[in-house]
């Protein structure tokens, strides 16, 4: 081949890219169905559910303040010294490694899982729930919902144990359940600079995604269970059942169901397939609407690698989809059962 033909050849492929290019960014520039969303939010609880989350989980976490509370607050030099004294084949896996020893330093030496609280008037952890209340006026500025009280056994104090959804007070208080784990660790993924979103199961379970470079690729992660790269936990090894999982971001909202539920599938019977994908890729449209072309595209592009995860062809290798391992680590055993995810099966 001479050098004019593949001059020709260069210039034709160059053609294509930039139509190509076109096509897929002027699919994010067309007018959004207006009507059709508003029906869907009016109509259909679940689409609300999707409309609300996107407007505080899309959000909330990009807060340049909040991302210097949490690295003014945590031990930078222990947790990179750990970083720098772990293996790694590539600059890549620096930022792998990163979340590995995040997920190591938040669990074992940072948060606390709370069951029930200690009693704030002996001290000791022998208490019965007598239900929920409203927050006072102070707990309610921090984004809490509810408040669960506790009375003890031993000297009968009640000990409100507050359930806040605001992750600097988080930073804070330092305590509670897979809620208040998720959203601080998705705080602390963004505070270091990494692509992060926050998954959400209908079916009450909350982890995080961290985009992996070294990986190309989206990779689950679960501060609750320390988990790296462990997406079969739940259907697998919890043996939970779920119908939906939802992931959030500055810039997408995606079902991310068929990554988690690889058995004990629930009916999706909230919103029908069709409706769901228009929600998704209303919302992440609106998210994008304010980006350049280029990022548009690139990001079009890694949503359509992440498809073909899910619907790999018969010469690609597929991941290994059975695993063997323990239920759910986080959390009492009677507390697991209820739930149905220590890993037993539940008729």
């Amino acid at each position: 081949m001479n050098d004019t033909s593949e001059q020709v050849y260069e210039e034709v492929a160059r053609m294509f890219l930039k139509r190509y290019k076109e096509l897929i960014v002027g699919k994010y520039r067309r007018a959004l169905d207006e009507q059709r969303y508003k029906s869907l939010v009016v109509w259909c609880p679940y689409a609300r559910e999707l409309r609300d989350s996107a407007k505080r989980l899309c959000v909330i976490y990009e807060n340049a303040a909040w991302h210097s509370a949490v690295l003014e607050t945590l031990d930078l030099d222990q947790i990179y010294a750990n970083v720098d004294a772990m293996p790694r084949e590539s600059e890549e896996e620096y930022a792998d490694n990163l979340v590995k020893e995040l997920l190591r330093y938040f669990k074992q030496e940072f948060f606390e899982w709370v069951n029930t609280p200690s009693c704030e008037g002996c001290g000791e952890n022998d208490q019965q729930s007598i239900g929920g209340t409203k927050p006072n006026s102070e707990e309610a500025q921090f984004d809490c919902w509810i408040v669960e009280q506790y009375k003890c056994n031993r000297c009968g104090t009640i000990t409100r144990f507050p359930r806040y959804n605001d992750p600097i007070k988080l930073l804070e208080f330092r305590k509670g359940r897979c809620g208040e784990w998720c959203n601080l660790f998705t705080l602390i993924l963004k505070s270091f600079g990494l692509e992060a979103r926050y998954v959400q199961n209908r079916e009450d379970h909350v982890w995080c995604e961290y985009h992996s470079q070294h990986l190309r690729r989206w990779v689950h992660v679960d501060s609750c269970e320390q988990s790296f790269d462990q997406p079969y936990i739940y259907s697998k090894n919890w043996n939970k059942s779920m119908s939906y999982c939802i992931a959030f971001s500055h810039d997408t909202v995606v079902d991310v169901s068929k990554r988690y539920i690889l058995q004990n599938a629930l009916p999706r019977d909230q919103i029908s397939e069709d409706d769901l994908q228009f929600m998704c890729t209303y919302l992440t449209k609106k998210l994008r609407s304010g980006l350049d072309d280029e990022t548009i595209y690139q990001l079009a592009n890694r949503d359509k690698l992440e498809q073909l995860e899910w619907y790999p062809n018969k010469t690609q290798k597929q991941p290994t989809k059975t695993h063997e391992g323990p239920g759910r680590q986080s959390g009492s055993a009677a507390w697991k059962a209820q739930r149905g995810e220590d890993g037993k099966r539940h008729e």
